[in-house]
């Protein structure tokens, strides 16, 4: 027996908490849509499948070990910790893994499942590693509205547990890129499916080979990299609204470089536009409504379509969405605060306006 499988009885107790009538009678609940070019699956959230599904990320899914440069959907890691290492390089390169979640092939899944759950039935129509392969996984409809997907067993965008599962059977690709990586002096972190590596020489980083390398690695998985979204820089790389920057700084009158210097993280101007043009209509004074309409596009047409033609109710409506901004708005920014208190990473003038831009909606919040 497998060191880490779970016995049957905690199965019983802890995953199907005593229903053991779901061993006979089990039915996923999916509900499967597109959003542009996107697939998503999303369980129903009051379902037996819901329920399942989280238990056994939480209880089992949740303990397995990951590689340390994994930084997306790891709990007590964020968007911040993927940049962060990356201070120090000169020289960036971004690579995408092609549909990350849905290009996980469904044996390697199953195969996982298969070192915690037995596979015994004992007289049931389904085994506990039966159960758990149909919780984690979607066999997506013959009729779904994208034909690439009619009738595949995929690891589902949308599932609370396929990050974490994408974390874990990604972890010996993350060991073999890692090495590689310690081994020609280069940082290597990863957010899902993007992967990000920086040095302080480019020859070998930004090489044809170095690309090749590393789509053998992900190919013991049967991945691509998505071609279209390399990044290759020097200086400076934005990535979602965050920019990590790193001058070469020049010492003495011979002007000669640093061979080290460390940079550091900022917000990108696009991200802090709408933040910038939010403080300053604040202080303003302007009303909810006229904040709404015109940064976040509130549209009193589509408004009075949907809900009438109240005017008091159109304009708590306006307040009550403009208190919601401007909390989550607030709560990311002093998240940022936070972690710069730690780890002194971000850009001194970036931080300036992000204190500043707190004040401002600290001061508006009812």
């Amino acid at each position: 027996m497998i060191k880490n499988k779970i016995s049957d009885d905690f199965f019983k107790k802890a995953i199907l908490k005593g229903n053991e009538g779901l061993l006979n009678d089990f039915s996923p609940s999916v509900r499967e849509f597109k959003v542009g070019c996107d697939n998503f699956f999303e369980i129903s959230r009051d379902s037996e499948h819901k329920r399942i599904n989280d238990r056994i990320t939480k209880f089992v899914l949740d303990k397995s070990p990951i590689n340390s440069s994994a930084c997306g959907f790891v709990q007590g890691k964020s968007y911040y910790d993927f940049l962060r290492p990356h201070i120090q390089g000169y020289y960036f390169l971004r690579l995408d893994i092609k549909k990350f979640f849905h290009s996980i092939p469904s044996h390697e899944v199953k195969s996982l499942l298969a070192q915690h759950f037995n596979n015994e039935k004992n007289g049931k129509k389904y085994s506990a590693l039966d159960i758990a392969y149909m919780s984690i996984t979607h066999r997506v409809s013959d009729n779904y509205i994208d034909k690439d997907f009619r009738g595949k067993e995929i690891l589902p965008i949308g599932f609370s547990s396929s990050p974490v599962i994408s974390n874990i059977i990604f972890r010996r690709v993350d060991i073999l890129i890692q090495k590689l990586c310690e081994d020609k002096g280069i940082i290597y972190s990863r957010y899902a499916d993007d992967m990000l590596f920086s040095c302080d020489n480019s020859k070998y980083l930004h090489s044809e080979q170095f690309e090749k390398d590393i789509s053998i690695f992900v190919s013991t998985l049967s991945l691509k990299l998505k071609k279209r979204k390399r990044r290759a820089t020097e200086n400076t790389i934005s990535l979602n609204g965050y920019v990590v920057q790193n001058r070469k700084r020049k010492k003495g009158f011979l002007h000669v470089y640093k061979e080290k210097p460390v940079g550091n993280i900022r917000l990108s101007d696009k991200k802090l536009k709408p933040l910038k043009k939010l403080s300053a209509l604040l202080k303003k004074q302007k009303d909810p409504i006229y904040i709404m309409e015109n940064i976040f596009y509130l549209n009193p047409k589509n408004f009075i379509r949907r809900y009438g033609g109240n005017f008091a109710f159109y304009s708590k409506y306006a307040d009550d969405q403009l208190q919601n901004k401007l909390k989550g708005y607030r709560s990311y920014l002093v998240s940022l605060i936070k972690y710069n208190d730690k780890y002194g990473c971000v850009n001194i003038d970036c931080m300036k306006k992000v204190k500043g831009l707190v004040e401002v909606f600290e001061s508006n919040i009812k």
